[in-house]
């Protein structure tokens, strides 16, 4: 298996298991993790050690994060679900820490919402390494 393949392999692994958390937290009729929504976010076309590349593959995460996190606002609300944020957020730093490229890890932390940045122990934990 060639790097590029390991590392979309990893990223999607890694939304399922974002999303598998926020639903756990969101209640007691919550899916079981074979039945959550998962998705893989392809990026072998892109260089993602250039921050192009990284911010490219940072739309597509985000966008995947979004799409498997289910609906943003409760029903007959305005309001984005709290629980929704937590798990794009949750997500998203577990795909950036499954990927471990430090264009992306620094995309991540410039572009993370201010109440986000601090979501993930993982994150900062892997540009230690």
């Amino acid at each position: 298996m060639s790097n590029t393949t390991g590392f979309w392999i990893k990223a999607a692994l890694l939304l399922l298991a974002g999303v598998w958390q926020c639903d756990a937290l969101a209640g007691p009729e919550a899916p079981t993790a074979s039945g959550v929504e998962h998705t893989t976010v392809h990026f072998a076309d892109l260089n993602i050690d250039q921050p192009a590349g990284a911010a490219v593959l940072y739309r597509r995460i985000q966008f995947a994060a979004e799409r498997v996190c289910g609906e943003p606002k409760l029903p007959g609300s305005f309001i984005v679900s709290p629980f929704w944020r937590r798990c794009v957020a949750q997500a998203i730093d577990r795909a950036v820490v499954g990927v471990d490229r430090p264009a992306l890890t620094a995309y991540h932390r410039a572009h993370a919402a201010p109440t986000d940045r601090g979501s993930s122990v993982a994150l900062a934990a892997s540009s230690q390494r």
